[in-house]
């Protein structure tokens, strides 16, 4: 009913032309006496029959098209009725077909409200649709689900629902709780569950938006597509204010089982499944454990701590291996030393290698420098060459200098302070990272 106390209604035709002239966009406004009053073109009128308020479980139906045209260069319809969801609200479109072109997308046009469903191909005149069912119902499962648990933390642990996402991969509500301890969102949980066992009815029903004491809302829509406020009830436990689509029985979801809590905003943000996802999530969780127990040699129960003796081994050979390094570096440091090239009252240390990594590469460098009066030009060969050049900190040779120097053939780059500098550069053999190493130490050999 529009403001004025009119009633829009399509203008009807001959018996058997089922469509009249709603596919030329003519409309009639009809008074509360049923005499037309005037005629309007569709573009003005909400275009599209949105029958997924009523019905969200057919999937299968047909519809007349009503208007064509091509948006962001694919073609798109609007029917003269549709089941599809346009995305909205938190959930996300609905998929499928229409005249065996693919549904890709589904939106609402801003400014007349018709549902306007996007194609991979063209569609005209009566088209069979289909909806992908499987993909539907998930999103069925998930929005009631998310209503339910959302209710659920309300009594159980006072928190309030102030964000809300769906998508094909994950679903979340954002709580304004500061915080929650592991057994009230267990607590929240078995609530939910305990609504889904009870296999209680989901309704839906248009009511003023002046009647709407004890209806959870955020805000009172800026538009009202139904004509009035539509409300989704979980009998006896949870009205909310909700154009999505729905289950009938809170035993159609299955289950509801949180998978994640995490901080987020000042708040709690809750992740969690229901129905094929909550199955589907179990399932990937089995497979791992079940690989980490035949891996373990133990029972389920058993993980954690076989887990933590695992750790526990692997630090204490982490040790091992750090203590038994930093007796090689010392040998090793000793021969380099050893073996130096005195010039200018400084011990040049050149040397390349082509079985280390970077770390090993600092470390060493960094045992030669702390003797006095020693220069180290140390570089790493293969497909990506590594240079460290560092000096004591009695002497004054600039290192940085050095490393632009031993870089330069292999088109490297890198940089650090006089006292040490570090870069890499494209690949060499060792005998090319020595050669090069030596020509940056030029005039010294």
């Amino acid at each position: 009913m529009s403001a004025s106390g009119f009633v829009a209604k399509p203008a009807k035709r001959a018996a058997g032309d089922a469509y009249g002239h709603l596919a030329l966009g003519i409309w009639l406004l009809v008074g509360q006496n049923g005499a037309p009053t005037a005629c309007l073109n569709a573009e003005s009128l909400l275009m599209t029959q949105r029958l997924y308020y009523d019905d969200s479980f057919t999937h299968s139906f047909s519809a007349h098209v009503v208007e064509t045209f091509t948006h962001n260069g694919h073609p798109a319809v609007v029917l003269d009725r549709t089941y599809f969801y346009p995305t909205g609200g938190g959930q996300p479109h609905d998929t499928g077909s229409i005249g065996g072109a693919r549904v890709i997308d589904v939106f609402t046009r801003a400014d007349d409200k018709a549902v306007v469903h996007l194609l991979d191909g063209a569609a005209a005149g009566e088209v069979a649709c289909e909806i992908d069912w499987t993909r539907r119902f998930d999103l069925m499962q998930q929005h009631t689900g998310q209503h339910i648990l959302t209710q659920a933390f309300v009594q159980t642990a006072g928190a309030h629902t102030v964000g809300f996402h769906l998508s094909e991969n994950s679903v979340t509500v954002d709580l304004d709780a500061e915080a929650l301890t592991a057994g009230q969102v267990a607590t929240a949980e078995g609530l939910a569950n305990q609504i889904l066992y009870d296999d209680r009815p989901v309704t839906t029903r248009i009511i003023d938006p002046e009647a709407a004491e004890g209806v959870r809302m955020r805000r009172v829509p800026d538009a009202l597509a139904t004509g009035g406020l539509r409300v989704v009830e979980v009998q006896d436990f949870d009205m909310t204010a909700c154009g999505g689509t729905h289950v009938t029985r809170t035993g159609q979801i299955g289950t509801i089982k949180v998978v994640g809590v995490e901080r987020y905003k000042g708040g709690q943000r809750i992740e969690f499944r229901c129905g094929g996802r909550a199955l589907a999530d179990y399932d990937v969780r089995v497979g791992v454990t079940g690989k980490l127990t035949n891996a373990l040699t133990c029972g389920l129960t058993e993980l954690p701590a076989a887990v933590e003796r695992l750790q526990n081994t692997i630090r204490e050979r982490e040790r091992t291996i750090k203590a038994l390094q930093e007796r090689l570096v010392e040998y090793e440091a000793a021969d380099l030393l050893a073996n130096a090239a005195v010039r200018d009252d400084a011990r040049w240390i050149i040397a390349a290698f082509d079985d280390r990594d970077a770390a090993a590469l600092r470390w060493l460098a960094g045992r030669l420098v702390r003797e006095v009066g020693v220069v180290a030009l140390l570089g790493i060969s293969g497909e990506k060459t590594h240079v460290i050049c560092a000096r004591s900190a009695d002497l004054s040779q600039d290192m940085n200098a050095l490393l632009q120097a031993a870089l330069a053939p292999f088109g490297g780059r890198g940089g650090g302070n006089p006292a040490q500098a570090q870069g890499g550069g494209g690949a060499a053999t060792r005998d090319q990272v020595q050669a090069a190493l030596a020509a940056a130490a030029h005039p010294h050999p």
